[in-house]
């Protein structure tokens, strides 16, 4: 079932709704542009109430499949992305010091909102910064283990290892 993209947040918290479903790629610009390809549809499940202050909150989790290149071998790899998170509706930028420190303040100026780039953000930072292939699965291993000799071998013949000897004499 494909989640709705726009949305009115407030509403959906003093229901206390549950959205579960799916958002395309093409929903996902931001996504798109910074991985190779997006491989599923987003799944989402988000809570929608009210908490003990009043607050209007959602909190849910998102997950998709993507591919990125992976920084050893530059081939694709895919990259299971996971997001958990707890936010807080407020009208403007000055009800920001009202938002309870175990949630993120999300602005909703306008009645609806659109769920799809909040899934979209939280995503995003969830993106690792750099994307590599399971040891043991990557071309580029060679080459690490390589370096990791290379770095044992430097160790010992630093300049530093020449000033040891001569504080022992």
């Amino acid at each position: 079932m494909a989640l709705p993209t726009h949305i009115d947040p407030r509403k959906l918290a003093l229901q206390g709704y549950l959205l579960e479903g799916e958002v395309k790629a093409d929903n996902l610009p931001r996504l798109a542009a910074s991985v190779s390809e997006i491989c599923k549809p987003l799944k989402a499940s988000i809570q929608f109430e009210v908490d003990e202050s009043r607050a209007k909150i959602a909190h849910g989790i998102a997950d998709v499949t993507v591919s990125a290149v992976c920084q050893r071998c530059l081939d694709p790899v895919q990259v299971d992305l996971h997001a958990e998170f707890a936010v807080q509706v407020i009208w403007s930028e000055e009800h920001e010091d009202r938002v309870a420190k175990n949630y993120e303040p999300w602005l909703v100026v306008d009645k609806m909102a659109n769920l799809n780039e909040l899934l979209e953000d939280e995503i995003l930072l969830a993106l690792p910064l750099v994307n590599y292939h399971a040891n043991g699965e990557c071309t580029g291993d060679t080459f690490v283990a390589e370096v990791d000799a290379i770095s044992d071998e430097a160790i010992v013949d630093s300049p530093f290892s020449i000033l040891e000897q001569l504080k022992r004499n």
